[in-house]
Parts: structure tokens; sequence; C-alpha cells
């Protein structure tokens, strides 16, 4: 009931907004064009644009964030090792059966 609440707020106050400054004309200059617009349109058209030009970033970033995600695991199964071939091994004691421990890593000297 707070959100809606908050939202009508804001809806009325973009409205008295654009009562109180209907009549006032502006004029934005860019390089090659110059625009005489309304102020409630200029200022419509600077927050539709900064929502465009942000979802257009999101999705850049999402699309790269992909990217790299995919390549790494499609990286991954390189590094793995191929699996074992399984065959019927004669019966021995259960601790031959058991496969060799990997080696054990060394950790690195601390800085001195």
């Amino acid at each position: 009931m707070t959100r809606l609440l908050a939202f009508a707020v804001v809806i009325l106050a973009a409205f008295w907004f654009s009562v109180r400054n209907g009549g006032e004309l502006v004029n934005v200059v860019l390089p090659f064009l110059r625009i005489r617009a309304p102020l409630p349109l200029v200022v419509f058209a600077c927050i539709l644009g900064g929502m465009g030009l942000s979802g257009l970033l999101a999705w850049r970033a999402e699309r790269r964030a992909r990217r790299l995600a995919n390549r790494a695991a499609s990286a991954r199964p390189a590094y793995e090792p191929p699996p074992a071939p399984e065959s019927p091994a004669p019966s021995e004691s259960p601790a031959a059966a058991d496969p060799p421990a990997p080696p054990e890593r060394s950790e690195p000297s601390p800085p001195l």
C-alpha cells in the first residue's frame, strides 16, 4: 500500500510540474540542431532517454557476463582429467581396490 501511495504522489507531482510549466518554452541546442519545445516535454524526453540508455547498458553488460560465463563453462572440461576406463579387476584386498589419493599440493612459502 505504501508503494502505491508513493507512486500516486510521484504522478501527481509530475502532473503539477506539467501544469505549472506547460507554457515555458526552452531552447535545446545540439551540435547541428536547435529545438524549441515546452519544458515538460523536454524533461519527459530526458527521463525516457536516460531509461533507454540505462536499459541498453544493462543489456550490454548482461550479454558480456553471459559470454564470459559460457567461455568459462566451455573451458572447464579441458582441465578435467579423462575418466578412467572401468575394467574388471581381480579380487584383491579392499585397500588395493581403492583409487590412489591425488598428490598433495605444495603451498607457497610466506612472503618475507
